[in-house]
């Protein structure tokens, strides 16, 4: 009865060992996926028939100054066309027609190469909106944007990046996520190590 006793007062203590001894060796990282994910090719056709299918994007901004209290709106249009997503050359390319009050401000074709992007984000477009009020010295302008609209942003740099307006969050989200991969695929990103 004895010998049991102190087998069960020792138990504890002995398994209190080994789960330290255990909790100190180290564990290898699991192994990175190779090849996870679509194909380049899949991956720029999702893009190209995602971004084709937004059509003409229609809204409102109406604006607040605090300084003063001044309200005011402005009405904007962006159409994005002739979108292609060629998986040879890592290229997305569009043409955008943008119009504010009436008046087309930006009609032109643009491009990025997925290989040469940083990375990219979706934001709210009121945020979009108060970053550039602040850039040009209006940090008391405010604006609500009607319909709710998503902007992702196609980041080459900090500063440099090109613009798709959606309406839809999640397929904002979607395209966002298969542009990362396809930035992956053709070898850029962010590639610093801190």
């Amino acid at each position: 009865m004895k010998s049991l006793l102190r087998i069960m007062f020792a138990l504890p203590f002995a398994l209190l060992l080994i789960s330290q001894t255990v909790a100190q060796q180290p564990v290898a990282p699991p192994p990175m996926p190779a090849g996870d994910g679509p194909s380049l090719a899949v991956t720029m056709q999702f893009i190209q028939d995602k971004l084709s299918h937004l059509g003409v994007v229609n809204y409102a901004a109406y604006n607040h100054d605090n300084a003063d209290g001044h309200d005011w709106i402005t009405r904007f249009s962006i159409e994005d066309t002739q979108i292609t997503a060629d998986p040879a050359t890592c290229r997305v390319s569009f043409h955008e027609k943008r119009i504010t009050e009436g008046k087309v401000t930006s009609d032109a074709d643009f491009w990025f190469n997925l290989g040469k992007l940083q990375d990219v984000i979706v934001m709210p477009r009121e945020q979009l909106l108060k970053k550039a009020n602040i850039a040009h010295g209006h940090p008391t302008r405010d604006a609500r944007i009607d319909p709710p609209l998503f902007m992702l942003v196609a980041r080459r740099s900090e500063t440099t990046g090109w613009y798709f307006y959606i309406f839809d969050q999640d397929l904002a989200n979607r395209i966002a996520k298969a542009m990362v991969h396809g930035i992956e695929l053709c070898g850029g990103g962010n590639k610093s190590p801190f």
